[in-house]
């Protein structure tokens, strides 16, 4: 939490072993101290569950995906990140084979900004 280089946190494990139940305890300690004083300006704080048994969400891409329409949401400035791909490409840009690059130029450049 603490470390500025290091903001991701990834949880794996099997079915019924608290997976959920932990992530949702460290959302609200994260929301918490964004909303402190010394949390950093323009905090946001972004999450995405993958479920196994759902193909549509359970890969790299759709957490891409996700993450980029979270932040876009809560950001409207950094949509100009995700027009500047997708005028070039449409909406293939989302789902066919090479949308895991495009997805992680555009969470890059999101991130970057």
């Amino acid at each position: 939490h603490e470390n500025k280089e290091s903001r991701l946190l990834w949880i794996r494990g099997d079915p019924g072993k608290g997976k959920t139940m932990l992530l949702c305890g460290i959302i609200d300690n994260l929301k918490e101290a964004a909303g402190t004083a010394s949390a950093p300006s323009g905090c946001l704080l972004t999450y995405f569950f993958c479920q196994a048994t759902d193909q549509r969400i359970n890969s790299a891409t759709a957490v891409l995906r996700g993450l980029i329409y979270l932040l876009a949401d809560k950001q409207p400035a950094l949509l100009k990140h995700v027009l500047k791909e997708y005028d070039g490409a449409g909406k293939e840009l989302f789902v066919d084979t090479n949308s895991w690059f495009a997805l992680s130029k555009i969470f890059t450049n999101i991130l970057q900004d």
